[in-house]
């Protein structure tokens, strides 16, 4: 199957494979947008990740279990240790996880991060060479999920050259060595001779690789391309100037207290005890939420913050979509044949101050909306406290959503809770 979208006029294809027969169900579920990024021209936008367009949570479960299914028989009876990569696969990973035991049930899970690590805690730093933000590190505040020999599981919405993988494997290998890792993800775009680069790479460090991926995907990239992108994009027309809309939707504000144990953020680490004290509290906040049970609505995630606001959206309805904010600079186009149709930009509920985008949240003003239909009702789950960066990012949703606007801050349990 050839991926066809804008990126087509600039010579930018996609071909994708199913790697098993039950994968074939999400061999359409890929779109090529581009990046405002020096070191990359093209963006795989999925619409099974719950990251940049809007889909219905079922799906996006859908996706992480059936990866998980594969990664749990790539073990081979053992339960492994899983990995997701920040920002853009801390849910898949949790997905992926919470399926991966030997026993089918979650296996132990913790998340790469960007965030500042706590106090005490053991920082663990390797690169992200391609990307917008380079620097990705393991937070610990205990190492006792990676002691031992269990399989090691790196989770990615995709795999392109697998350089960010062999640099966590690297950095990894040297404080809790083992025999094997296993790079999990929606689709692996990389070739033979890069596969074999990144066996070789592993092997040098003492381990062996074992790779599994719902799609096989071959990128090609026409010579120059990342000047034929920005050209392209700078003989764009210029978007209309709309008239900021004043604010149309009501806006509820909402503290939540998880379960003592239960983290909103996976990077210290989750296991089963958590998996379920979460998926509780999530169906008795969705009990609480004045909202549509169907497509109407879209529960968004914080950058990093993406598994709870999913288990909260499948809580709600399997048809609910769910999204994420994200760091990723991204090329918009309102019009067909394009994925990334409109754009909210806010500072960081960090720190304030860096840009942060949520893509196909406000509604396309095309006739033909594609991933942008708008919605009555948005949920904003995040763990940043109410204040100036929270009410910066609501005032952004109430202009865009139809009917409400509910923003929900969850405040994590007693860490000291055993998982």
């Amino acid at each position: 199957m050839t991926v066809g979208s804008v990126a087509g006029q600039l010579g930018i294809t996609v071909q994708v494979r199913p790697c098993f027969p039950d994968a074939a169900r999400f061999a359409g579920a890929l779109e090529v947008g581009l990046r405002r990024n020096p070191n990359r021209a093209q963006l795989l936008v999925s619409r099974v990740l719950g990251k940049h367009i809007p889909v219905p949570v079922g799906e996006v479960l859908s996706a992480a279990h059936a990866l998980g299914s594969a990664v749990r028989a790539a073990c081979d009876g053992q339960t492994p240790v899983v990995v997701g990569f920040a920002e853009t696969a801390t849910g898949l990973g949790h997905g992926v996880a919470s399926v991966s035991a030997a026993d089918g049930g979650p296996a132990p899970y913790l998340h790469t991060t960007r965030r500042p690590a706590p106090a005490g805690a053991r920082v663990v730093r390797f690169r992200e060479e391609h990307s917008h933000a380079v620097d990705q590190a393991l937070a610990l505040l205990d190492d006792a999920d990676l002691r031992g020999a269990r399989p090691l599981v790196l989770v990615d919405d995709e795999l392109t050259t697998g350089k960010t993988a062999v640099n966590a494997i690297r950095v990894i290998q040297a404080s809790w060595p083992r025999e094997v890792y296993v790079l999990a993800s929606l689709i692996d775009c990389r070739s033979d001779a890069t596969r074999a680069e990144v066996a070789h790479a592993v092997g040098a460090v003492g381990a062996r690789v074992v790779r599994v991926a719902l799609l096989d995907g071959e990128v090609r990239l026409p010579a120059g391309i990342i000047a034929g992108v920005r050209e392209f994009v700078g003989a764009l027309p210029e978007p209309p100037i709309r008239p900021r809309e004043a604010a149309r939707a009501p806006v509820t504000w909402l503290s939540v207290t998880l379960p003592d144990g239960v983290p909103a953020l996976a990077m210290h680490g989750w296991g089963p005890a958590q998996e379920r004290a979460a998926r509780e509290a999530m169906s008795r906040l969705a009990a609480s939420l004045p909202v549509a049970r169907d497509g109407r609505t879209l529960v968004l995630g914080d950058e990093e913050l993406m598994y709870l606001p999913q288990l909260l959206a499948a809580a709600l309805g399997g048809q609910v979509r769910t999204s994420t904010t994200t760091r990723t600079p991204a090329v918009t186009i309102d019009g067909p044949g394009y994925p990334l149709r409109t754009a909210l930009r806010f500072g960081s509920t960090q720190d304030g101050r860096r840009p942060v985008y949520a893509y196909n949240v406000a509604a396309s003003s095309h006739a033909e909306p594609g991933n942008a239909p708008g919605f009555d009702h948005i949920v904003l789950v995040t763990d940043a406290a109410r204040g100036r960066r929270t009410a910066q990012v609501a005032a952004e949703l109430t202009a865009s959503a139809r009917g409400s606007v509910h923003v929900i801050t969850l405040r994590p349990g007693d860490r000291r809770a055993a998982r």
